[in-house]
C-alpha cells in the first residue's frame, strides 16, 4: 500500500477530529506533543455567528496524573487573567466525559522558530528592524505578565521559563502572540516543580536557572534575548553537539558579537543583545518595559514607517502554500454539516427600519467551582436540542441497542518519533503509527516502549474504548569516562582569552566559575 493511501486512513483515526467537545466542533489536528494534542475548532452560533478556536486536548494516559492535570489547570487558571494583545487568549476550561480541554485563540500564522528557519533556507535573515519590533511587542507581554497581581493586590511573581523562538507566534497580519505558559511559575500554582528539575530549554536559559540557584523574571529578558540573538542572525546562540556541550557554551564561553558574524550589523541592536544576555542578573535588563523601550527606539531610529505590515508581507510571502492549506482546514470545518445550538428563532425587534436583530441574552453553561481554583470549569457531557412545535408529535420510542465489538484500538506514537518495539497488554503493536487491538474492559493495560538511545517507557491505559496514546521518550544521557590519573601529568596551560575550560573540558566542583554558581541551592 503506498504512502497516498496511508495517510488519509491515519488522518481519519485521529480521535477527536470530526467530532463535537463541549460547545465546539473539532475539526484538522495542528500539532501534537507529549501531553496534549491542539485541534482546530470552531463555536457556532446564531446569524452565522462563529469563533474560531485552538483546542488543547490532554492525551488519555495523561488524564489521571496529578501533577500533569494540576499544570494544565495551572496554565488554564494564569492565562485568564492574562489579558493582553501580545499573548495568546484562553477562552474556556472544558470537560467532555473524561476529556479535559482548553479553548483558546485560534492563532492563523507560524511560530517564530519557523520564520527562521524557512528564511535559513533562502540563505536569508529576518530585517533587524523587524527583529526588534517583534522583540519590543513580545517584551510588552512579557511585561505584562511580570506585573499581574492577584485579587489582593499581591504580585504573583510570574515567570514563563520557557522564552524560545517556538513560543513567540507570528499571525499572518505580522501580529506577535506569547504562547505556552504551562511551565510558568506563579505564586498559588497547583503543580510543584520536583526537586532538582529544570524546566525549559537549555539553549535559552539563563545561567541562574540552570544552575538551580534562585531566580525571577530576569530570566525570561535573558531567554528572550538569546531569542533575538537567533532571529537576527539565522542561528542558535548556544548550540552544542548534546545538552553537556550546549551548557558549557552556555555557562563558560562569551556571546559572541553579532557584528564579528553578520558585517553591518547595527551597533544599537548589538548593544540591546549584549545586555539582555548578560551572565549576571543585576547587569541585564531589570524590566521587559526597559527592553521594549530601547527595541522601539531603534525602530524608530531605523525609520521603519510600518513594522507590522513589512512582518506580514514576509509571513505571507514564505508561507503561502501553508496559508493556503490552513484556510482548506477552516472552511473545511465550517461546511461539516454541525448542527448549531440555539434556544430558540431570533426575532427581528419592531419598529427599526434598519433591520438591526434584537438578542436575547446567550444561554450561560453549567458552571461550578473547581477545588479553590477560582477558574470555571464547564460540564459539557452532552447537549439536547429541543424543537418547540405548536403541535407537538410523540416522541419516538429508544433506539434498539447497538452491541459494542468485543475489542478496542490502541494507537501508540511516540514523542520524539522514534523506531521502537511498542507492547500493548504484553503484545507487538504492529503499523506506523504502531496499532494493536485488545479486549475491551475496563482494567488497566500497559503500554512498554523500548527504543535505542532512550530510557524504557512505561504507561497503562484503560481499554474502554479506541484510544490514541503519545508515549514521551526521554534520552539516555551516558556520563563521560573518567580518565585515569597521573601524577606525572602536567596541567594544560589555559588559553588566553577564554572565559573558563575549553569545550569538552570536565567541570571541576572547584572551579572559580562554578564556585561563582555553584550547582543546587
Amino acid at each position: 500500500m503506498g504512502a497516498a493511501e496511508v495517510a488519509p486512513s491515519y488522518e481519519n483515526r485521529r480521535r477527536h477530529a470530526g467530532a463535537k467537545l463541549g460547545r465546539y466542533q473539532v475539526g484538522t489536528r495542528l500539532g501534537v506533543g507529549g501531553s496534549a494534542a491542539v485541534y482546530l475548532g470552531r463555536l457556532p452560533g446564531p446569524m452565522n455567528f462563529e469563533r474560531l478556536v485552538a483546542i488543547k486536548v490532554v492525551h488519555d494516559h495523561l488524564s489521571e496524573e496529578k501533577e500533569f492535570i494540576s499544570q494544565f489547570l495551572d496554565e488554564a487558571n494564569l492565562l485568564v487573567r492574562l489579558a493582553h494583545p501580545n499573548i495568546v487568549q484562553v477562552h474556556e476550561l472544558g470537560r467532555e466525559g473524561d476529556t479535559l480541554f482548553l479553548a483558546m485563540e485560534y492563532l492563523h500564522g507560524q511560530p517564530l522558530s519557523k520564520l527562521i528557519s524557512s528564511l535559513g533556507r533562502r540563505s536569508k535573515r529576518l530585517e533587524p528592524g523587524l527583529v526588534a519590533w517583534l522583540g519590543a511587542r513580545t517584551a510588552e507581554g512579557l511585561g505584562f505578565a511580570h506585573d499581574l497581581k492577584d485579587e489582593q493586590g499581591q504580585s504573583l511573581g510570574l515567570v514563563h521559563r520557557d522564552i524560545s523562538p517556538q513560543n513567540v507566534f507570528i499571525n499572518y497580519d505580522g501580529s506577535v502572540k506569547l504562547i505556552d505558559f504551562g511551565i510558568a511559575r506563579a505564586a498559588g500554582r497547583i503543580a510543584q516543580t520536583t526537586l532538582g528539575r529544570v524546566k525549559g530549554k537549555f539553549s535559552y536559559m539563563a545561567p541562574e536557572q540552570v544552575l538551580g540557584k534562585d531566580f525571577d523574571h530576569r530570566v525570561d529578558l535573558f531567554a528572550l534575548g538569546a531569542t533575538l540573538y537567533e532571529a537576527a542572525l539565522g542561528s542558535r546562540l548556544f548550540a552544542g553537539v548534546d545538552e553537556s556541550a550546549t551548557l558549557h557554551k552556555l555557562l563558560f564561553e562569551a556571546v559572541p558579537d553579532p557584528r564579528s558574524r553578520v558585517p553591518g550589523f547595527p551597533d544599537e541592536l548589538a548593544e540591546i543583545l549584549k545586555r539582555a544576555l548578560q551572565t549576571e542578573p543585576e547587569e541585564r535588563y531589570q524590566t521587559a518595559a526597559e527592553l521594549a523601550r530601547d527595541l522601539d527606539a531603534f525602530v524608530k531610529a531605523a525609520g521603519i514607517d510600518d513594522p507590522q505590515q513589512l512582518l506580514a508581507d514576509s509571513m505571507h510571502g514564505l508561507f503561502e502554500q501553508e496559508r493556503g492549506e490552513q484556510q482548506k482546514s477552516i472552511e473545511s470545518l465550517r461546511s461539516a454539516g454541525f448542527e448549531t445550538v440555539t434556544d430558540r428563532e431570533l426575532p427581528v425587534e419592531a419598529g427599526r427600519s434598519s433591520g438591526v436583530i434584537s438578542r436575547p441574552a446567550p444561554p450561560q453553561p453549567q458552571l461550578w467551582k473547581y477545588a479553590a481554583l477560582g477558574f470555571a470549569i464547564v460540564l459539557t457531557t452532552g447537549v439536547t436540542v429541543l424543537a418547540v412545535r405548536s403541535n407537538p408529535t410523540p416522541a419516538p420510542g429508544p433506539a434498539p441497542s447497538v452491541a459494542e465489538p468485543s475489542n478496542v484500538s490502541i494507537e501508540v506514537t511516540t514523542q520524539p518519533e522514534a523506531s521502537a518495539t511498542i507492547l500493548v497488554a504484553g503484545i507487538a503493536a504492529q503499523g506506523k503509527p504502531a496499532r494493536s487491538s485488545v479486549q475491551r474492559g475496563s482494567a488497566p493495560v500497559e503500554v512498554a516502549v523500548t527504543a535505542e538511545g532512550f530510557e524504557r517507557a512505561v504507561l497503562t491505559v484503560i481499554p474502554d474504548r479506541d484510544r490514541g496514546v503519545v508515549v514521551p521518550l526521554k534520552k539516555i544521557v551516558e556520563a563521560p569516562p573518567t580518565p585515569p590519573p597521573s601524577a606525572s601529568a602536567e596541567k594544560p596551560a589555559k588559553p588566553e582569552g577564554k572565559a573558563g575550560p575549553q569545550a569538552g573540558t570536565p567541570i571541576k566542583k572547584n572551579d572559580p566559575l562554578v564556585t561563582k554558581y555553584p550547582f543546587g541551592k
